[in-house]
């Protein structure tokens, strides 16, 4: 694999933090040795050495003199339960940046959990938004939110142009809302939640359960959040 010479350790620093934010590397693993780099990228030692550097200046991996190039674990992140909760808020306010993607949606009839939690008939419907939420780039939480058909129909859409659910719901005339209860347990992931975090299938996660209703009381979604528990810690004061 042989990039132009120009900036070419640019370029492989570019490529090697991509495939760390991916998951290719994960955290603590060790990278290729500098030989299988060079070769792999088509460069001498001393380019290489100049990707890494930049790697480890920015935080992003650990030279460890006899052993290799470690990913560094990145930060974990304390998440305050409290009745104003915003994912985006709480990374800012940690120095990381939030990114929320949206993977899918439907509309479907709520069902009695749903239902109950939304103040809904059972057969009412609900617009269901899948979301994984992103910490400088590396996966966070998936979650699952569930919100009153007739009044937020056509939000998925706006989740797309704006990548934040507190940006959307200005959108449809919800200025702030609050957090009216949360309930948190672990499980084990499903494979496909493994996969979409970027962990290990033995590694269980957070779940959270919320409610949160609008400045009149009225609910507005009832989400069912998983957290990577290796990258996400509930922090309660009293």
């Amino acid at each position: 694999m042989r990039l132009p010479r120009v900036v070419m350790w640019q370029r492989i620093a570019e490529i090697l933090t991509a495939e760390i934010s991916a998951g290719s590397f994960p955290p603590a693993s060790r990278l290729p040795t500098e030989t299988a780099l060079a070769e792999r990228f088509g460069v001498n030692r001393h380019t290489l050495r100049q990707a890494i550097g930049a790697l480890s200046d920015v935080g992003l991996v650990s030279v460890q003199h006899g052993r290799g190039t470690f990913v560094r674990p990145a930060p974990v992140i304390e998440y305050p339960l409290g009745t104003r909760t915003r994912f985006s808020e709480i990374l800012s306010q940690q120095s990381r940046l939030a990114d929320g993607e949206l993977l899918s949606s439907r509309e479907q009839p709520a069902g009695t959990e749903v239902a109950t939690a939304l103040g809904l008939a059972p057969e009412g419907l609900v617009i269901v938004l899948e979301i994984l939420r992103r910490a400088d780039g590396q996966p966070v939480s998936l979650k699952t939110a569930h919100l009153p058909a007739e009044r937020f129909r056509g939000i998925d859409m706006v989740f797309r142009e704006t990548n934040s659910l507190t940006a959307a719901l200005r959108r449809f005339g919800v200025a702030d809302y609050t957090r009216r209860s949360t309930r948190i347990w672990t499980r084990m992931p499903s494979p496909e939640e493994a996969v979409l975090l970027h962990q290990k299938s033995n590694e269980p996660v957070l779940i959270m359960e919320t409610i949160d209703q609008d400045e009149a009381g009225q609910v507005i979604e009832f989400g069912i959040a998983r957290a990577a528990s290796q990258r996400v810690q509930i922090l309660v004061t009293t």
